[in-house]
């Protein structure tokens, strides 16, 4: 089975120019591949890692926040002792 590339409606007979294009075809489509490979998935992992550990840091951060607070609210009530605060209304006469 021979293979048959029809150009603007006209076959390519000629064997060289028939083995160029197939090597031409070849080549562009590793190129793409290689392209799509070594250059477009590390950049979608890059981006991918990035936004994952700003969500992590994130995280932490809030955690150890909530952390920081609640010790510092056992420290300030074991230290200074209970603490209470009262909000009185002032009734006025009519």
């Amino acid at each position: 089975m021979s293979t048959h590339i029809i150009i603007n409606g006209k076959e390519v007979n000629n064997p060289v120019s028939k083995a160029g294009i197939l090597v031409g075809a070849v080549l562009i489509s590793s190129l793409v591949a290689a392209i799509t490979i070594f250059v477009l998935l590390p950049l979608v992992g890059v981006a991918v890692t990035l936004s994952v550990g700003f969500i992590t840091i994130f995280v932490i951060a809030a955690v150890m926040g909530f952390v920081g607070v609640l010790l510092s609210t056992a420290l300030f009530g074991w230290l200074f002792g209970s603490t209470e605060l009262r909000f009185i209304k002032s009734r006025r006469k009519i």
